[in-house]
């Protein structure tokens, strides 16, 4: 195991995008080629080793990705895929869709998870409610996911409720828009 735990970056971007209409990890963004790529750059500078995480290798950038595991998609996949890949005790993981998280939200994060003796999961709670695709996991909870997907439960509420799990709270819900319809896109393209 690492010193530092928190070496690891996983961008989620392995979603359907069906209220979108088209793959929005793919759409552009800020000076970004694509939400991914956005995403990525922010990344690079605070971790060691950043990944995409998807069903298939369908960026423009030089980046490494994570292939799902298996053949749903989920968040609860790429959980699994993540930890069955990667010797890493623990990653950050960010949803591609997302982008308006910024690195001192990320550091808000990493220190909690230090202070709070780093458990098992550690998820922001936003104005709106708990964030599980901004959030701090560890490899032991391993097992747990794959025992949730031998009973088709992809629900990443099932997950927190059977692990240690924290939240952090931030007030500022607009970090946390995230992009799942054509309008939300337009409303926050940078």
């Amino acid at each position: 195991m690492h010193n530092n735990p928190l070496q690891t970056a996983v961008i989620f971007a392995g979603g359907k995008s069906s209220r979108m209409g088209q793959d929005k990890a793919l759409l552009p963004f800020g000076d970004s080629s694509s939400m991914a790529a956005f995403q990525y750059k922010k990344l690079q500078p605070l971790f060691q080793s950043v990944y995409l995480s998807a069903k298939t290798d369908k960026f423009d950038f030089d980046a490494p990705v994570l292939l799902d595991r298996y053949p749903e998609s989920s968040p609860m996949v790429a959980l699994a895929s993540l930890f069955e890949t990667l010797d890493t005790e623990a990653a950050l993981i960010l949803s591609v869709d997302m982008p308006l998280i910024g690195a001192s939200d990320i550091e808000k994060m990493r220190t909690y998870y230090y202070q709070q003796s780093q458990p098992d999961i550690l998820i922001a709670q936003s104005p709106r409610g708990a964030e599980p695709l901004f959030g701090i996991y560890r490899s032991t909870i391993l097992p747990q996911i794959q025992a949730l997907l031998r009973q088709n439960i992809h629900k990443m509420g099932a997950l927190l409720n059977r692990v240690q799990t924290k939240q952090l709270s931030f007030t500022d819900s607009g970090h946390f828009a995230n992009v799942n319809t054509p309008q939300e896109y337009q409303a926050i393209r940078l």
